[in-house]
């Protein structure tokens, strides 16, 4: 495997940091502060990023610099965004420059081997900072409307963004389904994809397991489990479930791309809900700001460039973040003054949906992401904001849901409250999922901000941390309920040990893709004025320089840095794809049918687990291959599969790639 999911790791990022600064660089352009102020953040944001280039670049002109030159720039970095806010005589950010640049201190003398996240850490803490020192030019930069239903927001006002939320699905789904076509080849690039997909077609027969095969030691996957003769996946039904239409259609493949395409819609709607300060401020937003938050909350999210293989792919993290978008979403619209009754009843239903189907999906990040969006529902209930009748039907759906998965499990597992994840400690006990403090070389691992910086591009973290410190008013509840999810789900992640402290295969940090929410919606809320004012002068008003300009160097930096990044990054998977179906590429182009393909140990190169992408044998009878591997008993597994399968021709695989395909004697 290439370095994290790149071709070429220092340049994939040096592009993601260097135009993440180009971004704040944009935004102080934008955002008017004493000059002194400005200039001495502009100077703490560059050398924060050239830090890791200083010390190389010395020694490469025969100079000899101390050990300590890289702490002692990023110390310096700290320390100038301190002083920029004393200039701009800010209290509350010069409190906070301060704190952090302890905490960064700390963190600094305490993590090892870690010295890009280090890099990306001070930048983002320069963000948060910038986004604190341009918070009071809100009302100013904005633009307040004329129009007093803006003053307020109304939830049963939908019309004038229900085109902007079409065409944005249409077009991130769309974008998604090529790069599935193109990219990964509407193939499975590991054994989580293949254990989803498996229980999604024993779901589109309308059963919650199905039989364990003939042969089934043999025709062993790595991630459907076989329990007392019951056979389903490890994982919880709420992705396997969403999948099931698409089998239904017979197009899996496309249920990745639809589910990037809500996720999409989601965060744009949440995105608007921020910038709107949902309902708070005497200066609200015009109507034409808060569509553009939402246009660019939504294409931040759907252009990172390892969020789309993911979304091309068959793995739930997308959906989960859809999940958590539209929770969160659905309590903010729930709180909202003047209701209708009838959208009381339909965001209650939303509300208890998304976030039922966002645990089952994956149970930790569902749980943290909705726990946070939980303790801000019940501020609001407290404060007397949510209807009844919101919640009551909200309740009803969430109990419906809740009793339906959990018979599924009862079904598959034969006991209550327990899922396919207890089987781990029998049938894979290395992959036990166990708890323990990491070394200072491992907290990389737990928050990858390097390796983040150029997957989920153009999300930045200094943007987004920019953006949410912009936040007033009531859309701080949405601040709120992201921190009270994200902030305790990576100190989960930092302390979850899954055998082994090493970056996990599967398109990019996707156990930390929950942090994509919080920098698409901060991300949108930064970057939206500079949008509409940029653009409404280079149409002709004001002067083009003054304000098109920072919007031209935030363009500049997004696409360039997304130009660079996606030839590191895609051949990667494509490659890594291409590779995993070896075998059943082999097999295609042989046409072969009514047959069992017996592979050999070390076939594709790949876990033998991973080879057996059988459909369930019971419900699917008719399947033109079988898959079978041949676990050290090679004369014993013919025999098996030739009894069981008198009427299919077996066949043996053997190679890497290519893969050989040959008649058994």
């Amino acid at each position: 495997m290439h370095s994290p999911y790149t071709l070429d790791f220092a340049s994939s990022f040096a592009a993601a940091q260097w135009s993440a600064a180009l971004l704040l660089t944009a935004l102080l352009l934008y955002w008017r502060g004493p000059a002194a102020a400005r200039g001495v953040m502009l100077s703490a944001i560059w050398l924060s990023v050239a830090a890791s280039n200083v010390a190389p670049a010395l020694t490469a002109i025969g100079l000899s610099p101390p050990p300590t030159t890289f702490v002692l720039l990023l110390t310096s970095a700290a320390l100038l965004g301190t002083v920029a806010c004393v200039l701009a005589g800010r209290v509350r950010p010069a409190l906070v420059g301060l704190a952090g640049e302890v905490l960064l201190w700390l963190v600094t003398s305490y993590v090892k081997d870690s010295n890009d996240e280090l890099a990306a850490l001070h930048l983002a803490s320069l963000g948060l900072l910038l986004g604190l020192l341009a918070r009071d030019a809100w009302p100013r930069a904005t633009g307040a409307s004329a129009d007093a239903s803006c003053g307020a927001p109304r939830a049963d006002r939908e019309e004038p963004y229900l085109a902007h939320d079409v065409a944005l699905f249409l077009a991130a789904t769309a974008l998604t389904a090529l790069v599935c076509l193109y990219v990964m080849r509407r193939r499975d690039g590991g054994a989580d994809e293949w254990g989803y997909t498996f229980q999604a077609y024993v779901f589109a027969k309308g059963h919650a397991y199905s039989i364990a095969p003939p042969c089934e030691t043999f025709l062993e996957s790595f991630y459907v489990f076989e329990n007392e003769g019951r056979l389903f996946s490890q994982y919880t039904p709420g992705w396997p479930l969403f999948l099931t239409p698409f089998v239904w259609l017979r197009a899996v493949w496309l249920s990745g791309p639809v589910s990037l395409g809500m996720m999409a819609v989601g965060v744009a709607r949440l995105s608007r809900s921020a910038m709107r300060g949902f309902g708070g401020g005497d200066a609200a937003p015009s109507a034409a700001l808060v569509r553009t938050a939402g246009t660019c909350g939504g294409a931040l999210a759907a252009l990172g460039t390892s969020i789309l293989i993911n979304g091309a792919s068959r793995y739930p993290h997308v959906f989960v973040v859809g999940t958590c978008a539209w929770t969160l979403e659905a309590a903010v619209v729930l709180a909202t003054p003047g209701l209708s009754h009838r959208r009381q009843h339909l965001w209650g239903a939303v509300l208890a949906t998304a976030a039922v189907f966002g645990v089952a999906a994956r149970p930790a990040d569902g749980a943290f992401l909705g726990g946070g969006v939980l303790l801000v529902l019940l501020y609001f209930v407290a404060r007397r904001r949510v209807g009844w009748r919101g919640l009551a039907t909200g309740s009803l759906v969430l109990a419906a849901w809740s009793i339906f998965l959990l018979v599924i499990l009862r079904l598959q597992l034969g006991t209550w409250f327990t899922t396919g994840y207890s089987l781990n400690d029998t049938l894979h006990h290395w992959n036990r999922v166990k708890f323990s403090a990491p070394k200072p070389s491992d907290w990389r691992v737990g928050l990858p901000l390097a390796t983040g910086a150029y997957c989920w591009w153009p999300c930045s973290m200094a943007l987004g941390l920019a953006g949410l410190a912009m936040v007033r008013g009531r859309a701080l509840a949405i601040v709120s309920a992201l921190a009270l999810g994200c902030v305790p789900y990576i100190i989960f992640t930092e302390y979850l040990d899954l055998g082994q402290r090493q970056l996990d295969w599967g398109y990019g940090p996707r156990y930390q893709m929950p942090l994509l929410l919080p920098m698409a919606v901060g991300g949108a809320v930064a970057l939206a004025p500079m949008v509409m004012a940029g653009v409404r002068r280079i149409g002709g008003v004001g002067s083009a320089i003054s304000r098109g300009g920072p919007l031209a160097l935030a363009a500049f930096a997004i696409v360039g840095a997304w130009m660079r990044i996606v030839p590191l990054e895609w051949p990667v998977m494509h490659d890594h794809t291409r590779r995993h179906a070896s075998l059943t590429r082999a097999v295609e182009e042989a046409h072969l049918q009514n047959a069992v393909v017996l592979a050999e140990k070390h076939t594709t190169g790949f876990a033998d687990l991973d080879l057996t992408t059988n459909l369930p044998v019971d419900l699917y009878p008719d399947q033109p291959v079988i898959y079978a591997i041949e676990k050290g008993h090679k004369a014993e597994a013919l025999a098996c599969l030739r009894s069981e399968f008198p009427t299919r021709s077996v066949w043996l695989a053997s190679g890497i790639d290519p893969v050989v395909l040959d008649r058994a004697p």
